[in-house]
This record gives C-alpha cells, sequence and structure tokens, in this order.
C-alpha cells in the first residue's frame, strides 16, 4: 500500500470511528462566528430564496412543534431553516402563505442540501406541501459508505469533523416552534444545525479532495465530485 492510500484508509477509520461523550464535553463550542440569520415570511420570501439558490451547498433542517402526549397526532413543519456557509436563513412556515418559491428551492437539483436524519423531514415536505425534494445528501449516508455501522447524529460529527462541541439545548429542543416571535436561544440553535452541516460538507470535500482517486463513485457522487478518475 502506498503513502496516499495509507493516508486514505486512515482518514476513513477516523470518520467510520466515535467520539466519547467525554471527548466531545472538553473540545471548544461550535460557533457560527457572527454569521447573519434572519427570518423569513411573505415579505423577503423571494429574496431569501433567490439569494440561497446563488450558493451551490446549503445546510438544511426543519422543526416541529413537540408533541407531549402518547399517541398525539405529528405536527407539521414550523420552521425550515435553510443556510449557506455564510446566512442562514429561517422559514416560519405559518407566515408564509404561497410556498411556490421555497417549492423551487426544495425542488432544485443543482442546489444541493445537506442534513443529518432527514429521512422524516423529507415525508414532512411531500405530504404537508406535495414538494418533492430534490438535490438532498444526508450525512449519515456518507459516514455509513465510511462503514460507518451507527447512526449519527449533528453532535457526533461536528466532534468528528469539526473538532467541536454542537451545543444542543433540551429546553430548545422541547420548545414550540410555531411561536409567533422565535427566541434567540430557537434562532441560535436552529441556525446552529444548518451552518453545522454545511460546513461538516464542505470539510469533507476539503479534506478528501486529495483521495478522489480512491473514492468509489458513490462517495464521489455524494461529496460532488466529477467522477474522472474512475
Amino acid at each position: 500500500m502506498d503513502n496516499k492510500a495509507a493516508e486514505y484508509q486512515a482518514l476513513v477509520r477516523h470518520y467510520a470511528s466515535q467520539v466519547d461523550k467525554t471527548v466531545i464535553a472538553g473540545l471548544p463550542c461550535y460557533e457560527d462566528h457572527g454569521r447573519e440569520v434572519a427570518l423569513v415570511d411573505d415579505h423577503n420570501l423571494n429574496h431569501a430564496v433567490y439569494d440561497l439558490l446563488q450558493a451551490r451547498y446549503l445546510g438544511f433542517d426543519t422543526e416541529s412543534k413537540p408533541n407531549f402526549k402518547k399517541g398525539e397526532k405529528s405536527n407539521g413543519i414550523s420552521i425550515i431553516q435553510i443556510s449557506s456557509s455564510s446566512k442562514c436563513y429561517i422559514f416560519q412556515m405559518q407566515k408564509i402563505t404561497d410556498t411556490t418559491a421555497l417549492a423551487e428551492l426544495v425542488m432544485h437539483k443543482n442546489s444541493i442540501k445537506i442534513g443529518v436524519g432527514l429521512k422524516d423531514d423529507l415525508n414532512k415536505l411531500r405530504s404537508d406541501y406535495r414538494f418533492y425534494p430534490a438535490g438532498f445528501v444526508d450525512l449519515g449516508t456518507i459516514f455509513r459508505a465510511f462503514g460507518r455501522r451507527n447512526s449519527v447524529g449533528s453532535k457526533q460529527l461536528v466532534a468528528l469533523v469539526l473538532n467541536q462541541k454542537l451545543r444542543k439545548s433540551k429546553r430548545a429542543t422541547t420548545s414550540n416552534w410555531a411561536v409567533e416571535k422565535l427566541s434567540p436561544l430557537q434562532l441560535e440553535y436552529a441556525s446552529d444545525d444548518a451552518f453545522s452541516s454545511v460546513d461538516i460538507y464542505l470539510k469533507l470535500r476539503a479534506v478528501f479532495k486529495p483521495y478522489t482517486a480512491l473514492l468509489d463513485k458513490r462517495v464521489l457522487k455524494l461529496l460532488d465530485f466529477p467522477d474522472t478518475e474512475h
């Protein structure tokens, strides 16, 4: 095995590993470094979608009002957070009467939208809004391709790839995302999820760019590398 292949195998082993909770606790906190966060309603919807479509890679997540009673019907999406590497837009769905522009973004094939555990989010987009998502990449799929067997959440991925600790406030997680005015804690929580997804993806692209000849076709596609070496 030559040096290049050995380096590549070491990277794959690293990304298939698990960062211990005690190690994560000692990492520096993930920060958005003052990147802008904007709320979206009918008035600025078209501008937000246009701005996001200028970026190739976008972080994506959704939040819904939690259920506190067993057997209670699942609530629909309250907010959709989508970020470029520099700005996060938080779409407050109760304040958007015409979702046509947002549908264009969600269904845009050349806009790569990256998230963690996207299955439920995408199912809700289909059932609640009749959106047919395209151009989505679930980070978990990439890590399973590296040989990771267990499911992985955003907190673990931020530690593994960015060597930082993503703050996950239970108070924010269980808060009412359908409120008229989102709190600063909610805005931070929501934007961190979107920003961290795109940050992780861009870091993976940078790390594996020297090794594209060793990546299989599936991973090349997931990381948006041209298939020129196979």
